[in-house]
């Protein structure tokens, strides 16, 4: 949280793909198939995906800059880092158990 670029997990590692008509696309990949990556160039947009044909590719480069931006904290107060911090250590948000699970319901 401190210094988010300093280890970046792959999940999040941005991209910049340069294509070959000299557009760039940059974003997180969520996933790669055979012919295609697909990114969301915008991570508060996490529906918008966009396709990029790896047949247009040029380049792939990867960033080393986090998307989490650099002193997110200086805003906090003491107390909200800690509360933070607990919140993280105590494994972040977790569904209650009766919705982990898909249930059906019936419609009269």
């Amino acid at each position: 949280m401190l210094e988010p670029s300093k280890e970046i997990n792959e999940k999040y590692r941005p991209y910049q793909f340069v294509k070959a008509d000299g557009r760039v696309v940059a974003g997180v990949v969520i996933k790669e198939k055979p012919r295609e990556y697909e990114v969301i160039t915008n991570l508060l947009l996490p529906n918008a995906v966009t396709r990029v044909a790896k047949k247009d590719v040029d380049e792939k480069i990867a960033s080393k800059i986090s998307p989490m931006p650099a002193g997110m904290l200086n805003v906090l107060t003491r107390q909200e880092i800690l509360n933070l911090l607990s919140f993280l250590e105590a494994g972040g948000y977790q569904l209650p158990d009766h919705l982990k699970n898909k249930h059906k319901h019936e419609h009269k």
